[in-house]
C-alpha cells in the first residue's frame, strides 16, 4: 500500500475520531455541569441548615452532608477535561498527518516530473 493511501487512510479515521470525540465532550461538559449546579445547591442549602459553633465547623459540616455530590461533580469535571486534552492530542495529530500527507503529494508531483 502507497504512503498516500496509507495516510488517506489514517486521516479518514483519525477525523471520524475527531468527531466522536468532539460529540463525546459535548455530552461531558452538560453533565460536569449538571454534578457542579447540583453540587452547589445541596452545598448552599447544608450551609443554611449548618449548626456549628464556629465557621470551620459549619465548613466542615457541609462537606460531610455534601461528600457524595461534590466527589460526582469533581470526577464528572475530570472527565470533562480528559475528554479536552484527547481532543487536543486528536487534532494535533490530525495536523501533522494533514502535514505529511501535503508532503507525500509534493513528493509524488516532482517524481511525476523528473522521471
Amino acid at each position: 500500500m502507497s504512503d498516500q493511501v496509507l495516510i488517506e487512510s489514517e486521516l479518514i479515521r483519525l477525523s471520524t475520531a475527531l468527531d466522536e470525540a468532539s460529540q463525546e465532550y459535548m455530552v461531558l461538559c452538560r453533565v460536569a455541569a449538571e454534578k457542579r449546579d447540583a453540587y452547589e445547591l445541596a452545598k448552599a442549602k447544608a450551609m443554611l441548615k449548618a449548626t456549628g459553633s464556629n465557621a470551620d465547623t459549619r465548613r466542615a459540616e457541609v462537606v460531610s452532608i455534601c461528600a457524595d455530590l461534590m466527589t460526582a461533580s469533581h470526577i464528572a469535571e475530570a472527565q470533562r477535561d480528559g475528554m479536552k486534552e484527547r481532543l487536543r492530542a486528536l487534532s494535533d495529530v490530525l495536523n501533522a498527518l494533514q502535514t505529511r500527507a501535503a508532503f507525500v503529494r509534493e513528493e509524488m508531483k516532482l517524481a511525476g516530473r523528473f522521471n
